[in-house]
């Protein structure tokens, strides 16, 4: 396959091999006037086997975007892409690992969202005070932590230290920091 575009204009060709042999194409076109699922790239995707996940109409729905070639815009991006999918035996195997990784980076960046620190939400206690209270490694556990005692503060209103140590303290035992070897 091959996109390439400037400003809005552009070409897409494409071709299907299966074990070393061409099956279709090389198909081009610079026309896009057409039905979605007539262009080169659509039409591949479609031998292939890939198939729209809604129910839109084939021609308002873009294949190429549902497998996710979309995210790449250059060919650098592209080949990247490609390598990373070396081991798949077949699209199935590559789409299923490529839906994972997009739970995987979905889930890591609302847990970042949970660790990260509150802007103009002070605490009682800054990270060293934290880190030897738990006796934990700087890290993650460290800004949830610091997370924690900001959220606590919000529900509460501000806390003396005391109650800063006892909430961390009740935080910990939940957390079972001492099974994850301090």
């Amino acid at each position: 396959m091959e996109a390439d575009f400037h400003g809005g204009d552009g070409y897409q060709t494409s071709a299907v091999w299966r074990s070393g042999s061409r099956v279709w194409g090389p198909a081009h076109t610079w026309d896009f006037t057409g039905p979605r699922e007539g262009w080169p790239i659509n039409a591949a995707l479609a031998r292939l086997g890939v198939v729209a996940s809604s129910s839109e109409e084939a021609d308002h729905h873009d294949l190429f975007l549902e497998v996710g070639l979309g995210g790449e815009q250059d060919m650098d991006g592209w080949r990247s892409a490609g390598r990373r999918a070396e081991w798949a035996r077949d699209y199935d195997e590559w789409h299923e690992e490529w839906l994972a990784e997009r739970e995987r980076r979905a889930r890591a960046a609302e847990e970042s969202e949970r660790y990260k620190r509150l802007p103009d939400v002070p605490v009682m206690l800054d990270g060293k005070a934290i880190m030897e209270l738990l006796g934990i490694a700087p890290g993650p556990l460290v800004g949830a932590a610091t997370r924690y005692l900001q959220d606590l503060r919000l529900e509460r209103g501000p806390l003396s230290r005391d109650e800063a140590v006892a909430g961390l303290r009740a935080w910990a035992m939940e957390q079972d920091l001492g099974r994850r070897g301090r």
